[in-house]
């Protein structure tokens, strides 16, 4: 790619919020790139667990058949100080009554592979290391590809960050936890 790019949209970080994103603008026509400074699969602590809610987000972007392998389960169960609790999920009139635990390396590469499949471009192994902002708004990123070191500029209309609650580009612009 050259060294400076421009897209319709600049997804930061390539986990479920991101890739959906970049899955929904893509699927609607938009030019969007998303980089991931990771490289698939990886393993992550949190996020295994999807809740109905999840689970109807995902349905909406034609993964349900893929989420069938992993284990369904119906309600939450709640343990401390000696008192269990088992929850049921509330009925509700859109989302099933059910999630799926599904580890999070299986569903990064899952949600991945399908906005990459409706024209995102995705790149993994590349980190946003500086935003770009013009008259007070973020416009871009620079962005590194860790394998080659090699660097150049992305440009976006739109630019959604979801590289986490520890986000190092929110943090170069001002954000805290």
């Amino acid at each position: 790619m050259p060294a400076s790019d421009r897209a319709d949209a600049l997804g930061i970080g390539g986990g479920p919020a991101g890739l959906a994103s970049s899955y929904w603008l893509a699927e609607a026509g938009h030019r969007v790139v998303c980089v991931e400074r990771k490289v698939f699969p990886r393993d992550k602590t949190c996020g295994d667990g999807l809740t109905p809610r999840a689970v109807h987000q995902l349905d909406d972007m034609g993964l349900y058949p893929a989420l069938e392998q992993y284990h369904r389960y119906t309600g939450l169960r709640a343990v401390a100080h000696g008192i269990t609790l088992e929850l049921a999920w509330p009925d509700h009139p859109v989302s099933p009554d059910h999630g799926f635990v599904v580890r999070r390396r299986d569903l990064d590469q899952l949600v991945f592979d399908h906005a990459t499949a409706a024209g995102a471009e995705t790149h993994q192994g590349t980190e946003a290391v500086a935003p770009i902002v013009e008259g007070g708004m973020v416009t871009g990123a620079g962005v590194k590809d860790k394998a080659s070191g090699g660097t150049r500029e992305i440009r976006a209309r739109y630019v959604g960050i979801a590289d986490g609650a520890n986000s190092r580009f929110g943090r170069a612009l001002g954000t805290a936890r």
